[in-house]
């Protein structure tokens, strides 16, 4: 049997008036589930149409005047300080997985998603002109096992 013609209670027609689109057909010697590129732009377009203020709310996850980046071992993240704030009011917290920057004059925290999993206690933070650098190590895919003692 070929591909389209495995599931007869399946109708391609009523699919396609679903998907509001045609299907792309099969070439010779595939069936229709063998070629499935066609699929990733149907998603893309379907949550574009569906959240179209999603690009908007992924760059503004992290502000203007910031910068992230990763080596092998580590994320560094570096935001411009505006001259008008006091950099020695200014706290920052670390998570493993966003960096909160409070103290600012306005009163709003800023909060910065991290682009992996980070080791919260090897963040290292220093100022100078103006720009804040916060060096977190990354987690590690393969961490050691600790031994958790049992109490008797």
């Amino acid at each position: 049997m070929s591909g389209f013609n495995r599931h007869p209670w399946l109708k391609w027609e009523q699919v396609e008036k679903f998907l509001g689109q045609k299907l792309p057909f099969a070439e010779k010697g595939q069936t229709f589930l063998d070629n499935m590129t066609w699929a990733e732009g149907y998603v893309q377009d379907m949550l574009k149409k569906a959240m179209p203020d999603l690009d908007a709310s992924i760059s503004s996850q992290s502000y203007a005047g910031s910068e992230i980046f990763e080596t092998h071992e580590h994320v560094i993240i570096k935001v411009e300080i505006a001259k008008d704030e006091d950099p020695k009011a200014m706290q920052v917290f670390v998570k493993s997985n966003q960096i909160k920057l409070t103290g600012f004059l306005s009163g709003k925290n800023r909060i910065i998603k991290l682009p992996t999993l980070v080791q919260p206690r090897t963040a290292r933070v220093s100022y100078k002109q103006r720009i804040l650098q916060i060096k977190v190590r990354k987690r590690g895919l393969k961490e050691d096992y600790i031994e958790a003692y049992i109490r008797y």
